[in-house]
């Protein structure tokens, strides 16, 4: 058995560590040495900082070894070395053959290690876990990293693994479905993370609560839609914004989201890999957590709460749901069932946001569509902590964000890892922050 688990997580490191090499073939070396912008590390950094992460789990804390390099212990350090001074970097090739070091006496660990029950770090192999999900948000980082940069800077790499063969219709023809709010009953549902599978110490530990009786809207909120925002002077009129909302805006000199421009012809938006007109059916993204929230006033409507959110995108509909034949807690809003491109839009499969509703089969019990994938949400609440919160394996992940600047996001994005979209995963980004492929669906009292 331990050896059948030992094979699991090899293949899961092999094919994550495929994935994130791949991302960096998407754009020439020269281009990746230097901050993307917006004061951002230079793009490479997160090569060898993922390599770091790993030694410090699985050769330091779990084999017990010395750091395999001090020199890298330090400059891919986010704490030790600052973003400003990540400068003068190893080559990729350098940082590559680290990473195979790494790798390497990682692999002899884990075929030495014992799946102890008894251990924190290793009952469900959680410290593998942990590496592999650290990795697996690394990649979605450097794909908003990566955006940043000019197209023409670009070309999208080969990878066979990430086709769309199973997506079951046309992507660029779909039909969505109409929009409108759909009415959620009052009722308890467990928030958190239910399963006997890994979540970080934020999804911990799950609670039952009840969510009073309200309204969400069945789609994301599209391009088209916020254009009409913007046409109507959204970000020039006062009323729309709170008081630190308008003050960031006037700071940043925000006038529409990140990535828009106006031509004569319209609406224009740049892709990962090219700019041309705006996609009105799309879901609306590279916006901050304050432009979210003037939206929602300006739609006289509001964000969702973080316990709305996992609500309607996690339980039955129909009745309240209370008692105990109710419905388990969905891991995705479509139920158990491991994403595919029949079911929504994830992983780098179609490298950028498809029109909202294009995946019905990935509904939610309600009949929310894109709960899962396309774009994260924002919600209104603070990122904090859980009653009975404690912060394992490490404070800097969760708690040492629970600063009240950070608004917890929901549900995923077209870059995000299968794993990560469980219903229960928070993310979290300061109200300021636009970099992130995050949009938002709009809720109401009922």
């Amino acid at each position: 058995m331990a050896d059948e688990r030992a094979e699991e997580i090899r293949e899961l490191m092999e094919k994550a560590r495929a994935d994130t090499l791949n991302l960096f073939e998407t754009a020439r070396e020269n281009d990746l040495t230097e901050s993307p912008g917006f004061g951002f590390r230079p793009i490479i950094w997160h090569l060898a900082h993922i390599g770091v992460f790993e030694a410090y789990w699985l050769l330091q804390k779990l084999g017990g070894q010395h750091a395999p390099d001090e020199r890298y212990e330090s400059i891919f350090d986010p704490i030790r070395t600052p973003r400003e001074e990540s400068k003068n970097l190893p080559s990729r090739r350098e940082m590559e053959q680290y990473l195979k070091r790494v790798r390497d006496a990682a692999f002899r660990v884990l075929d030495r290690t014992s799946f102890d029950e008894g251990n924190e770090l290793v009952r469900d192999a959680y410290i593998f876990h942990l590496v592999l999900e650290h990795e697996y948000q690394h990649q979605e980082t450097l794909a908003y990293l990566l955006h940043l940069l000019d197209p023409a800077k670009k070309t999208r790499p080969a990878n066979p693994t990430n086709d769309t063969h199973d997506f079951d219709g046309d992507i660029q023809s779909a039909t969505a479905t109409e929009p409108g709010m759909i009415a959620i009953p009052e009722g308890e549902f467990e928030m958190g993370a239910v399963w006997n599978s890994f979540a970080y110490d934020n999804e911990l530990p799950p609670q039952t609560i009840r969510v009073p009786a309200f309204k969400i809207d069945r789609l994301l909120v599209t391009n088209e839609e916020y254009a009409h925002f913007v046409d109507e002077g959204g970000y020039v009129q006062r009323e729309w914004w709170s008081d630190e909302g308008w003050s960031a805006r006037e700071r940043e000199g925000w006038a529409m989201p990140l990535y828009w421009s106006k031509a004569i012809e319209g609406w224009r938006a740049r892709r990962m890999f090219d700019e041309g007109l705006l996609d009105a059916a799309h879901p609306v993204a590279g916006i901050s957590w304050f432009e979210a929230e003037a939206y929602a006033r300006f739609a006289n409507k509001r964000l969702p709460t973080e316990a709305e959110w996992e609500r309607a995108a996690s339980t039955a509909g129909g009745a309240e749901g209370d008692g105990p034949a109710r419905e388990p807690k969905r891991r995705f809003s479509w139920g158990e069932s491991e994403p595919t491109t029949a079911l929504c839009n994830f992983n780098n499969h179609f490298w950028g946001t498809t029109r909202v509703g294009s995946f019905p089969q990935g509904a939610s019990a309600h009949g929310c569509l894109d709960m899962t994938g396309n774009v994260w949400e924002w919600t209104a609440d603070p990122f904090g902590p859980f009653p009975g919160f404690k912060p394992f394996p490490y404070p800097e992940y969760s708690e040492a964000w629970f600063d009240g600047n950070h608004r917890v996001l929901k549900g995923g994005s077209w870059a995000t890892r299968p794993s990560v979209l469980r219903t229960s995963f928070r993310n979290f980004f300061r109200r300021h922050f636009r970099i992130a492929f995050a949009g938002l669906r709009c809720a109401a009292d009922a």
